[in-house]
C-alpha cells in the first residue's frame, strides 16, 4: 500500500512539474474573407484538427470559442516553454491569408496576479523610499 501511494505522489509530482514548464496562451484571430469562404464551404467542428496540430508541438487546448457577433475566434492552450515554438505556433498563421488579425496573449492565472500585485506594491514602496531619501539628502 504505501508502495502504492509513493507511486501516486511520484506521478503526481512529474504531471505537476510537466505542466509548470508550460506556458498558457489565448490565440485571439479574425478571419478574413478568404478565411471565412474556406470554413463556410464546408462547416465542421475545428476542434480535432487545432487541437491535433497543438498535441504535435507538445501543447494542449483548453477551450476554443468564437465571439458572438465579432466572429473572432479564441482558443487558450498550453504550450511547451520554449519561446521558439511559441513564436513558430504564431508566425505559421500569417502567411496564409486566411486572417484579418490575429494575436496571442500569454495569460496568468489569478495567483500570478496576485504575486505581481505584491511585487508592484514592493516596488512603489522602494521607489517612495528612494525618492524621500533624495529628498533628505539636499
Amino acid at each position: 500500500m504505501k508502495l502504492l501511494i509513493g507511486v501516486f505522489l511520484l506521478l503526481v509530482t512529474a504531471a505537476l512539474q510537466a505542466d509548470e514548464k508550460r506556458r498558457t496562451f489565448m490565440f485571439v484571430a479574425e478571419p478574413a474573407a478568404q478565411g471565412w469562404k474556406m470554413l463556410m464551404s464546408k462547416p465542421a467542428d475545428r476542434l480535432d484538427v487545432v487541437d491535433e496540430a497543438f498535441a504535435e508541438l507538445g501543447g494542449e487546448i483548453l477551450s476554443y470559442y468564437y465571439g458572438l457577433g465579432n466572429g473572432k475566434s479564441y482558443i487558450t492552450v498550453k504550450l511547451p516553454d520554449d519561446n521558439e515554438v511559441i513564436q513558430a505556433v504564431y508566425l505559421m498563421r500569417m502567411p496564409t491569408g486566411l486572417l484579418e488579425s490575429y494575436e496571442i496573449i500569454e495569460l496568468l492565472s489569478n495567483a500570478e496576479m496576485v504575486e505581481a500585485m505584491k511585487k508592484s506594491n514592493q516596488f512603489i514602496k522602494l521607489e517612495q523610499d528612494m525618492a524621500e531619501q533624495k529628498r533628505s539628502n539636499r
